[in-house]
């Protein structure tokens, strides 16, 4: 071969070389270009989606405001059998929230659902009675401790099988001059302090709550536990008895309780107990897309029935 053959043939595979890499460039830059926009369509998708879920959370609230407000026009007492107290399943809400895409993975002769499976919108929740556990709110008045609730107190702590002296620990904290919020408050600066271990924190959790004024324990609500703390004689098999019983018929005032007291005086002072509430906890969940939220709310129902919500927390 001549040697202008030879220098054209290689001039020629350098060309071919050159090219592919230029492909080879182009192909990785269109790539991470891509990535990059598919990147920032996901965000602004899951932003959105944040977005209704927040939506729909609020919009929950507001559904448990109305329920409360309907259950004060019909009833002056509060029990477990209301609807209030039912936990409603999981809902899908997409279909009233109007049609984003078509179901692509409807089979022909099939009638599209209005949302595809990934954008699809669930709600669920519970509402439960916060006067169902002691109110630590009241506890102390100033730097002084009430000895009426601090007996109720003891008598919880004694129940559970905890050490005598964290009743005090308690509320001691609740007689300082800044008072904690909330239970989950309390618990932070005692934990800290180190007068109170996280598991005797979690083991008094379903007894216990600050609300943001005193209140009296709900008889049709309160669990056996915090029955036996109320009553001073009422042993815990006969307050498990008495929440039996109150399955089967509620109380419609203070008395029917007392009246059906085992072997008790009923020794409960009147203005601790009662069989109404004020203040209702929402625990809500709202699944959007790859949205998901917990929100938990705070209601407060006055007197005249109307609601008002006191506190939301997003988890």
């Amino acid at each position: 071969m001549r040697p202008s053959s030879r220098r054209r043939s290689g001039q020629r595979g350098v060309a071919i070389i050159t090219a592919l890499v230029v492909v080879a460039a182009a192909t990785v830059a269109v790539a991470a270009m891509t990535w990059r926009e598919s990147i920032a369509v996901r965000k602004v998708e899951n932003q959105a989606a944040l977005s209704e879920a927040r939506w729909l959370a609020r919009s929950a609230i507001e559904w448990a405001r109305l329920v409360l407000l309907q259950d004060a026009r019909t009833s002056t007492v509060d029990h477990l059998g209301e609807i209030w107290a039912l936990p409603p399943a999981e809902t899908r809400v997409t279909e009233d929230l109007g049609a984003s895409q078509p179901d692509a993975s409807a089979l022909p002769g099939q009638s599209p659902t209005p949302f595809a499976d990934n954008d699809a919108a669930f709600v669920s929740g519970q509402m439960h009675d916060a006067q169902a556990r002691i109110n630590l709110t009241g506890l102390a008045n100033g730097d002084q401790v009430d000895e009426q609730r601090l007996a109720m107190l003891t008598r919880l702590a004694t129940t559970l099988g905890l050490d005598d002296e964290l009743p005090k620990k308690i509320a001691a904290r609740m007689a300082e001059t800044q008072k904690p919020a909330s239970y989950d408050d309390l618990v932070a600066s005692m934990t800290t302090a180190e007068s109170m271990t996280a598991d005797d924190a979690e083991r008094l959790r379903p007894y216990l709550v600050i609300l943001p004024s005193p209140t009296p324990v709900n008889l049709n609500t309160a669990s056996a536990e915090v029955l036996t703390a109320v009553f001073p004689d009422l042993p815990l098999d006969a307050a498990r008895a008495l929440v039996r019983s109150r399955e089967q018929a509620w109380f419609n005032q203070v008395s029917d309780a007392v009246a059906r007291l085992p072997g008790t005086g009923g020794q409960g002072a009147p203005t601790q107990v009662s069989v109404a509430s004020r203040y209702f906890e929402v625990d809500g969940r709202v699944r959007v897309g790859r949205a998901d939220i917990e929100v938990v709310a705070l209601i407060e129902r006055e007197q005249n029935g109307e609601t008002r919500v006191r506190s939301l927390v997003e988890r």
